[in-house]
This record gives C-alpha cells, sequence and structure tokens, in this order.
C-alpha cells in the first residue's frame, strides 16, 4: 500500500515539475506538456513502482577516458613534491550532475527551430541532432579543472569529461538530476537529489575520478517530504530540503531531512521534520513560532513552509531555509495561467544544536519590493537561495527569484519568532542590470528598462570565506515573456561587495548604517544564450583560495528544468574572480573539447564509454580533490 501510494506521489511530482513555473520570466509559447494528467501519473507510477521494488543499490560502471588515472596520479607526485606549485596546478576535478535530454524536454519553438536546422544541414540532424531525442540514463559527469601542470605549462586535458557514470535503470530514468551540496569537503560524500523521482543518491568521490554510488535513499523512507533540492554539511551530517511534502502531497508544507554517515552506504536518513504545518498562519508553527504570510500568500493549506535553498552554521549551531513555491498548486491545471501566490515570501531559522533534531525558531516575510512593481508578480517573491557568511560575521542573505532583492539579517543567532523586521533588502538585480550594455529605454513603459530587476530569474546566492564578496546567478527573462513590449532582462552573473556592511553588522549587530556600508557592485558577467533559460547554479572553487580566503575561480552551469519551460543552452562555464576586486571574466582557455566553443557543451553526441549516449542538461556542480591533495592542502 504503502508504495502504490507513493506512486502516485511521484505522478504528481512529474506533472506538477512538468508546468513548475509557467508564470517564470523564462516562460516561452509552445512548450510540451503531458497529453494527460492521467498518462503522466500511469507512466510515474509504473516507473516508482519499479524503483521501490529494486532494493539493492546498483553498483554503476566507470567510463574513464584512457589514461585518467595514470595522469591523475602523475600529477599528485608532481604537486606534492613542488614547494610553492601554482594554484591551478592542484589535481582537481569537477563533478557535475547532469540528466539525458530526449524529446519530452523540447518546447514547440525548440523543435520548430531544430527541424529547420536539420533541413538545411540534414548531416547535423543524422549525426548529433538526433541523439537529442533519444531516451537513455542520468549520468555524473566528472571533469578534470586543473588548469596547470607544475611547471606552469598547461594541462592538455584541462576542461576535459575524463568519466561518464550513468544511473542504473530504473534509477536514472527521467529523474531529473538537481541540487547537491553546495560545496565538497575531504571525507565527505556527495549527496544528490533527483527531483522528479524523489530519490536522494549518496556517492563515494574517494577515488576520483572513479565516483562510485553507495547508497539510494528511496521515496518511502522520507514518507513526509519530496523534491529533493540542496544539501548542506553539519559535520559529518548532511541536512537537505525537500520542497513538498504530505499530506498536502505536492505542495505544503515541505521538510528538512537529516542524512547521517553510515559505513557501508555512505549516508542514510536518519530524520525528517516538517518546515510548518497546515493552518500555520492562524495557529502558529511548533513552539509557538508565527507564520508570517498572509492567508493569500499561504494558499491554499495555510502556511509558506516550501523549503529549498539551506545553509548551516555549526559553530553558531544555526541554519536557514529558504521557501520558493508550492509546486502542486503553480502545475494543478497546466492549461491556465497561475496567480503569483504559489511563490512564496519567506524564510525560515532553525536551531541545529542537535544537527539530528532540527527546530523551527523563527519565520521571516521578506521586504516588499522597494520598487513598487505594476505586476504583483513581480514582487520579492520565490525565495529561492540563501547565501551564509563565514566567521566571526553571524549574518545571512537570502534572495527572491522574482522582484531581484538581496535580503540581509545581520545576527543569526540572534532572531525574534517573527523576524520580517530584522530582515532589510540591501540590493536588487535591477542596480545590476542598469550596468549592463546595451540596458536602455529606461522610463519609457516600455522595453526591458521599464522595470529593472523585475522577475529576472534570481538564483543561487555564495559568500566568499572572506566576507569580502557575494556572488549570485541571474537567470533572465526572454523578450516578449510579459508582454509585446517586454525587451526581457540580461543573463549574468555578479558580484558585489559587502565587506563594509559585514564589518559594521559585527561592530553593531544591525545591518548597514550609512551609505558608507552600502554594498557596492564588483562585477558583471554576462551570458549568450538565446535560450528559454539562463544561469541558475554555481559553485566556488573552494579548494583554490587566497590565503586571506578568497575564491579564484568558480564554475556555473546554464541549466534549470527543462519541462517548466525554462530551459539553457547546456554549457558549462569557468570563470576566474579578482580576488581583489572581485571582478568576474571568462576562462577563455575553457573550451569544449569536441567543438572548440566556450564552455563545456553538453549538446554532444558521443560521451566516455558511451558512443552516441546523445544530448545532457547539466545543473549542479561540485569541486573535488584526490585525498592525497587534500592532506597536502
Amino acid at each position: 500500500m504503502m508504495r502504490f501510494r507513493r506512486g502516485i506521489r511521484t505522478g504528481v511530482v512529474v506533472t506538477a515539475a512538468m508546468s513548475l513555473l509557467m508564470v517564470f520570466p523564462g516562460t516561452s509559447n509552445g512548450k510540451t506538456m503531458p497529453d494527460s494528467v492521467d498518462s503522466a501519473l500511469k507512466i510515474s507510477r509504473e516507473r516508482v513502482e519499479a524503483v521501490n521494488n529494486a532494493n539493492d543499490v546498483p553498483k554503476v560502471t566507470q567510463s574513464l577516458i584512457p589514461g585518467a588515472l595514470q595522469a591523475r596520479d602523475l600529477a599528485i607526485r608532481q604537486f606534492k613534491a613542488t614547494v610553492n606549485a601554482p594554484l591551478d596546478s592542484k589535481p582537481e576535478y569537477a563533478v557535475i550532475w547532469a540528466g539525458k535530454e530526449n524529446a519530452g524536454d523540447m518546447s514547440g519553438n525548440d523543435t520548430m527551430r531544430f527541424i529547420n536546422q536539420g533541413s538545411i544541414s540534414p548531416t547535423g540532424l543524422i549525426n548529433v541532432g538526433s541523439k537529442q531525442f533519444v531516451p537513455g540514463l542520468d549520468a555524473m559527469t566528472v571533469v578534470d579543472v586543473r588548469k596547470l601542470n607544475v611547471d606552469g605549462t598547461p594541462n592538455k586535458d584541462y576542461g576535459k569529461i575524463v568519466n561518464f557514470v550513468q544511473v542504473p535503470p530504473p534509477f536514472g530514468v527521467e529523474s531529473e538530476p538537481h541540487h547537491m551540496q553546495y560545496e565538497w569537503h575531504p571525507g565527505q560524500p556527495i549527496v544528490a537529489g533527483h527531483l522528479f523521482t524523489d530519490l536522494t543518491t549518496i556517492w563515494d568521490v574517494s577515488d576520483i575520478p572513479n565516483i562510485t554510488l553507495k547508497n539510494i535513499i528511496r521515496p518511502e523512507e522520507n514518507p513526509r517530504g519530496s523534491f529533493p533540492d540542496a544539501f548542506d554539511f553539519v559535520g559529518d551530517k548532511a541536512i537537505g530540503t525537500y520542497m513538498t511534502g504530505e499530506p498536502n502531497y505536492g505542495g505544503s508544507p515541505g521538510t528538512v531531512v537529516v542524512f547521517k554517515p553510515d559505513s557501508a552506504k555512505g549516508m542514510v536518513q536518519e530524520s525528517e521534520t516538517l518546515a510548518s504545518q497546515m493552518g500555520a498562519v492562524w495557529r502558529g508553527n511548533p513552539g509557538g513560532v508565527p507564520e508570517p504570510c498572509t492567508l493569500e500568500e499561504a494558499r491554499p493549506v495555510g502556511t509558506c513552509g516550501n523549503p529549498h535553498g539551506i545553509q548551516a552554521r555549526p559553530d553558531l549551531g544555526r541554519m536557514i531555509t529558504t521557501d520558493y513555491a508550492d509546486a502542486r498548486e503553480l502545475g494543478s491545471d497546466p492549461l491556465k495561467t497561475v496567480e503569483q501566490h504559489a511563490f512564496r515570501p519567506t524564510a525560515r531559522i532553525w536551531d541545529i544544536s542537535n544537527p539530528g533534531q532540527p527546530k523551527l525558531i523563527s519565520v521571516g516575510h521578506m521586504p516588499k519590493s522597494v520598487k513598487h512593481p505594476p505586476n504583483p508578480a513581480h514582487d520579492n517573491i520565490g525565495i529561492m537561495e540563501t547565501g551564509k557568511t563565514w566567521a566571526p560575521a553571524k549574518g545571512i542573505f537570502a534572495e527572491s527569484m522574482c522582484g531581484g532583492g538581496i535580503f540581509f539579517l545581520p545576527d543569526i543567532t540572534n532572531v525574534q519568532p517573527d523576524s520580517s523586521s530584522q530582515w532589510k533588502q540591501v540590493w536588487d538585480d535591477g542596480m545590476t542590470e542598469l550596468q549592463v550594455p546595451n540596458y536602455t529605454n529606461l522610463g519609457t513603459g516600455k522595453g526591458n528598462g521599464a522595470e529593472p530587476g523585475a522577475c529576472a530569474g534570481g538564483a543561487w546566492t555564495q559568500v566568499s570565506k572572506d566576507n569580502r564578496f557575494l556572488f549570485h546567478t541571474v537567470g533572465g527573462r526572454n523578450p516578449g515573456s510579459t508582454n509585446t513590449y517586454d525587451n526581457g532582462t540580461p543573463k549574468m552573473i555578479y558580484v558585489i561587495n559587502i565587506e563594509k556592511m559585514i564589518a559594521h553588522a559585527e561592530k553593531t549587530g544591525r545591518g548597514h548604517g550609512d551609505a558608507d556600508d552600502c554594498p557596492m557592485l564588483a562585477g558583471v558577467l554576462t551570458v549568450d544564450d538565446n535560450t528559454s533559460g539562463g544561469p541558475h547554479w554555481a559553485a566556488l572553487d573552494n579548494h583554490n583560495l587566497t590565503p586571506s580566503g578568497a575564491p579564484t575561480r568558480m564554475m556555473f552551469c546554464d541549466y534549470f528544468v527543462a519541462r517548466t519551460g525554462y530551459d539553457g543552452n547546456h554549457r558549462c562555464y569557468m570563470a576566474n574572480i579578482d580576488p581583489n576586486t572581485g571582478a568576474l571574466s571568462y576562462d577563455t582557455t575553457f573550451r569544449d573539447e569536441w567543438n572548440g566553443s566556450l564552455g563545456i557543451d553538453y549538446n554532444r553526441k558521443d560521451w566516455p564509454g558511451h558512443p552516441d549516449a546523445g544530448f545532457y542538461k547539466p545543473h549542479s556542480m561540485v569541486w573535488v580533490v584526490p585525498e592525497a591533495v587534500a592532506a597536502k592542502s
């Protein structure tokens, strides 16, 4: 009975996720939808029944390129033997979690463009394009990101995919790989979420570039939560957000799930805690914590608890989760436009002094947009991501996917049960967009300058470990997304200098005091992408920091979730970071090994050990170093 119920649950996951962002900025006409809810449920029920009936963890096949292990071992020996080796000569890999693209991911517009291109170049249709439509298995891809040899010469394998590890069936079929932890540290496994199938997988990377599947946490193991999103570590435990949950499956409230180490399986589930409760807006959350949403914002069951982003500060015994959206309501009827209140305006603070049992202690409603947007759907809603400061600072950031707000709470250890008044807006995506060349027509009521920020698609947010810079991805909005005169908003990564504001918060316990403490724009990197999507997730290289803790490079991928109508160009890019100024620039030597284009192109036909595997959709990544290198570091 449990298995049948969970099968129905995951059917709702797929149905909801396929139309998750119908009002989101990148939505385009003609996106593919299931033929019917019933057919989607039937397919998903069969898939999940197969998942639940597969009790063993299958072995995965390593598909290393020739010489990958020998090159790793040589690079380790040379790096360890060299005094003052160049920073970029440290042996290092990026593990990128990617889903197999197939015909179901194509919008109507994409299909027509593809057909037209195929008629012009039939050889392209046969040799490359046909693989775009073929179903297949999701995969972990391992990229060599060691840029230099110890003598300063280029590493010939820089930017190459050196291993391609597919997730065996039934677990790797249409799971929509989503997020992992924000950064990996030596001794940790990788924890990866499967958005559509409600799975969480545990991966051993101790022998990188080999990567081994250790455990699969199945849907029935977390009966209250679904839609696994992101993870952060607290000591040797990992805590993850599951955006939706029971008994209102696919809706509110979601949960936080704790995983503990296990010698055989890497990690196993320890506990699951609801982020809120039904009716919380009028009866409060457990422990007397209020739910500061209006009845309208908390529709349909009286809570805004749909956790998405997560950042933990174990040194302070605190954690934050940010509420994104009630996914079931967004996808309840793909034939209608969904109103904006399915997107949530809140963030939650937890006591994790006992990390195995997180305790909710505060909920805050983010400030309304400073721009007073004419479109209510462009207010500060969809609080997707968060970014923690680092010791000795105690502050925390949050951001809104729509509205463009960046918010700051100066001391996560000193919060009221309703912390709404303690959050302040300190930046706006529109302030950055105004600095992007060709962002014109300001104040005309037409074009992309009419409402800077708007529903621009802000997402991943991280703070450098020296507490000087905040990094933020903005997926952008395509022209024509909201009305005929909408010229869209830029697709970009940007950096703001928060050094003075953080120093003021440490000194006074408050946010910025005057104009001298305000954040300042430090760098912008725009992304050339004419698809419906844009950059969504990124990772700072946490193994190549300056002595002060400043990052020197980052990686980001251009992809969201294709079946929401917000796709991406399926490329992963490397960016240089000036550790002194925060300025960003593309690493132009990080190029696709097959076509020479900037970044790694996942729209390819062949993969190591898998000729004709076809196109993939890269979503999230972590930087990993071999254990022998970690010991020296």
